[in-house]
């Protein structure tokens, strides 16, 4: 791969639409999307046995975590998207603190 390659693939890293971007024109994304966003991230919320484990796992699938306004937030890494909160997945962030302890800090 040449130095340009390396900068288009960067660019489009970037600029690149996610099937997510969408979650920031709408209040809740829709049952088939939020079906799928479960399936794909039910394997990480199970798996992880701290926030960093978590964050790590999220991370490899795409996504990352943010708390707001006392929600547990789902993003999407490339789009920064706020998609979801960790409740609408099954996850709440009560029981996450329980499991991991003291909650998540900001970042």
């Amino acid at each position: 791969m040449t130095y340009r390659d390396d900068k288009i693939d960067n660019e489009d890293l970037a600029y690149g639409q996610t099937p997510w971007g969408c979650a920031s024109t709408r209040k809740r994304l829709d049952s088939e999307s939020m079906m799928l966003l479960r399936a794909n991230l039910s394997e990480p919320l199970n798996r992880a046995d701290s926030w960093p484990t978590l964050r790590e796992l999220l991370r490899g699938k795409g996504f990352d975590m943010k708390r707001r306004e006392g929600r547990l937030r789902l993003v999407d890494l490339q789009s920064r998207v706020e998609i979801c909160t960790f409740g609408l997945l099954g996850h709440p962030r009560a029981e996450l603190e329980k499991r991991f302890g003291e909650p998540m800090q900001a970042h």
